[in-house]
């Protein structure tokens, strides 16, 4: 059994009403409609890297 390096991510879903937040990269139109995300730092905890984001 191999072990994979892990990498943590935060993912946010940001609500108002019955909205929810997404945007689209315009550097990267294929990567399609997206809600805020990012890998997470060793250092750092989740919920501040939705924060930062």
């Amino acid at each position: 059994m191999s072990t994979q390096p892990t990498t943590k991510k935060a993912i946010a879903y940001v609500t108002n009403k019955d909205e929810l937040m997404v945007f689209t990269h315009t550097d990267f139109p294929k990567a399609g409609v997206q809600v805020p995300a990012g890998t997470v730092e060793e250092s750092e905890e989740p919920l501040f890297k939705c924060q930062r984001k």
